[in-house]
């Protein structure tokens, strides 16, 4: 259970990096990269969610 709850949190901040980063892209006006960025972090949100209610 414990290693359950590291790995979903370890994915979680993944998923938070992957934000920032899409918003740093963004500022720099690089709006694809800005995309697929948050797109990333979008499936890794619905992830987290999905097992979320699994559980």
């Amino acid at each position: 259970m414990l290693r359950m709850v590291k790995r979903r949190q370890a994915i979680g901040i993944l998923g938070m990096v992957f934000a920032v980063a899409g918003g740093i892209a963004w500022f720099f006006r690089q709006t694809f990269v800005a995309v697929m960025l948050w797109g990333v972090a979008g499936l890794i949100l619905l992830k987290l969610n999905k097992r979320r209610k699994n559980v």
